[in-house]
């Protein structure tokens, strides 16, 4: 351990069971800073309240130490799916707005600007906001289960964006996340519902979610990925940090109706 072992007679203990309170919590601070597979700043928190428990005043006891905290970097890489999301009727009436608006779409585009990287169409959610609002409401009934089977702790959302997604043949979407500029850091939970006419006219279009690392808030995608059916009437929750593609679709049919179409967007934290 870098610099002074911590001065354990320091501190002003005298109960024999406060003292090896004391010297089990030094203990627990000097091996987390070896220990890679806990998170240190949960390690140090359980200690710390420990010492605050036998009244010491940590800035006059503890001496100056200097150490260097090993990088533990946070792997992200789970998501949700439920099938059946919606009602027969709820589910039809998604590709109905689709089809009636397919005039409407526009071209889609990267925070970056970075061209050949994307390929599909674009509704916005201003041009069906009845069926905004009542996506909204079972996107935000569904969260807490959500975040629960995501270990992903609570939060408050301030929005919730919504798109209308078409790929057609040859649409697809590059590596990448949904929350890595400055207008997009409050994406804490982006969320895709699939839905299509039946029988499926396309294959591909698989969504592949990749093991992803933060390291000092920059996530680097790992070789390691799932791959995601996109199941009609489905919905897939996952941490918009976690990097991730479209493979391409391919499709022979000219028709617009035909296509993988996606209800999509990002849950932003307050």
């Amino acid at each position: 351990m870098n610099g002074d072992r911590l001065n354990r007679k320091s501190l002003n203990v005298t109960s024999p069971r406060l003292q090896r309170l004391v010297d089990r919590s030094i203990d627990v601070l000097e091996s987390l800073l070896q220990d890679r597979e806990v998170s240190p700043l949960d390690r140090a928190a359980i200690a710390l309240k420990i010492l605050e428990a036998t009244g010491s005043d940590l800035r006059q006891t503890l001496p100056s130490v200097n150490v260097n905290i090993p990088d533990s970097p946070l792997v992200l890489g789970s998501y949700v799916q439920m099938e059946n999301f919606l009602s027969p009727s709820e589910n039809k009436q998604a590709l109905q707005i689709a089809i009636a608006s397919a005039d409407q779409f526009v071209a889609s585009t990267t925070t970056t600007g970075a061209v050949n990287y994307r390929e599909s169409s674009i509704l916005y959610a201003t041009k069906f906001p009845e069926y905004y609002k009542f996506m909204k409401g079972r996107i935000l009934e569904t969260l807490p289960q959500v975040l629960s089977q995501l270990k992903h702790p609570p939060f408050t959302v301030a929005e919730v964006e919504m798109q209308l997604t078409a790929h057609h043949n040859g649409g697809y979407y590059k590596i990448h996340n949904d929350s890595s500029s400055a207008k997009t850091k409050t994406r804490t939970i982006t969320y895709v519902y699939y839905f299509y006419d039946e029988p499926k006219a396309f294959t591909g279009g698989q969504l592949r979610l990749y093991e992803t690392e933060l390291r000092n808030g920059v996530a680097y995608n790992k070789e390691t990925f799932k791959t995601i059916e996109p199941i009609n009437n489905s919905i897939v929750f996952f941490d918009s940090r976690c990097k991730h593609e479209v493979i391409p679709v391919s499709c022979n049919s000219p028709n617009f109706k035909d296509g993988r179409f996606t209800l999509n967007g990002w849950l932003r934290r307050g």
